[in-house]
């Protein structure tokens, strides 16, 4: 069991699985690397690249000497990220995908949220920014509060949403089976990190730093934007669950439905028509009643936000500026760069800063 104090900081192994992944990995690279917390283990596993990632990589590690090269066969992203988690020697684990990159104070402040469980025995998440691939925010997650027992929120809505987040004791993750490659094999591969958190879930706390500390990567292309398989992935993961919790059923229905529309929406706004073309008649099959309903209480929303808005106007009031702050995280602001999020802070990092030559 790891205790986190002031005496005895814990060695974090971050797992980077990387698959042809050079024209993003020196910025992911680098945003670990400028981490306020410096007692790192790098792995970075090449997934069979076909490009530069491996050269990419290794040439990196000469600059950090915290940077080890992993390799493997193609096997998908479940395969790669276990292999790292196999040969980590950090008491956690922190993956990060190969396009994804992180604020400086992502894992001290993880750290620091884990110390209110005893031993610091624990996961700890954060919330995300969306960027797009120039690094640029255009959203972010739903600023949730779940904190100790998420199991049953975390069935309803997938919070973390992403698996370049969570801070988790390695020795839970090993006893969870790790990521389950066999989702890949079924042609089902999306839903490996979900799965994960709802094992360790059931038998840990969860921390959370009320930020947003996670770029989060949507590129066309990438795993997350082939619609129906994460439907597939994410049918299949929750089945196994019904079993257990029957009482459950229903949350996890409506989960299904809210995460099938999810991606309906998304579809809809980056004009993805051939995602909607294999959306639409599952949608209509499934869920036509779900609709029905979805589609009224929306009509009934946007009624009592236009007749707040004319009793305002009669009434002569103006409209109150709403708050850019939740909590003491400032809103990702969409338009902006995530890295103009803590370049105010101080200086940025480079592959040639002293914190890095301390690390060589």
């Amino acid at each position: 069991m790891t205790i986190i104090s002031t005496a005895a900081t814990p060695m974090i192994t971050v797992v980077i699985p990387a698959y042809n992944a050079e024209k993003t990995l020196l910025e992911t690279l680098q945003s670990i690397s400028n981490q306020t917390y410096d007692k790192l283990e790098i792995l970075v596993v090449d997934d069979g690249s076909l490009d530069g990632t491996f050269a990419l990589a290794s040439d990196y590690g000469l600059t950090d000497h915290r940077v080890r090269v992993l390799r493997q066969p193609n096997g998908g992203v479940a395969r790669a990220r276990n292999h790292g988690i196999r040969e980590a020697l950090g008491a956690f684990v922190a993956p990060i995908d190969a396009d994804d990159v992180w604020h400086p104070e992502k894992i001290e402040r993880q750290l620091q949220a884990l110390r209110k469980f005893p031993d610091g025995h624990g996961v700890a998440y954060n919330w995300y920014a969306a960027i797009d691939e120039n690094g640029v925010i255009f959203g972010h997650s739903r600023p949730v509060m779940h904190e100790g027992n998420i199991f049953e929120p975390l069935l309803r809505e997938n919070f973390i949403g992403n698996g370049s987040t969570p801070l988790m004791p390695r020795a839970e993750v090993l006893r969870c089976g790790g990521y389950d490659a066999g989702l890949r094999d079924s042609g089902a591969e999306g839903c490996e990190d979900l799965k994960l958190y709802l094992a360790l879930a059931e038998r840990l706390p969860f921390a959370l730093v009320p930020d947003f500390l996670t770029g989060y990567r949507f590129t066309r292309g990438n795993m997350s934007s082939n619609a129906y398989r994460m439907l597939k992935s994410h049918a299949l993961v929750m089945a196994p669950i019904i079993q257990r919790y029957p009482h459950l059923t229903r949350d996890i229905e409506t989960a299904k439905f809210n995460t099938a529309r999810w991606y309906f929406n998304r579809a809809i706004a980056d004009r993805d028509y051939a995602q909607l073309k294999k959306l639409a008649p599952m949608m209509a099959r499934q869920y036509s009643p779900q609709l029905v309903v979805h589609g009224m209480r929306l009509r009934f929303r946007q009624a009592k936000r236009h007749g707040i808005r004319i009793a305002k106007r009669l009434l002569g009031k103006s409209f109150a500026r709403p708050d850019a702050r939740l909590a003491a995280a400032a809103l990702p602001q969409p338009g902006t760069a995530f890295s103009d999020r803590f370049i105010t802070v101080g200086r940025v990092l480079s592959p040639t800063s002293p914190r890095m030559a301390d690390n060589e």
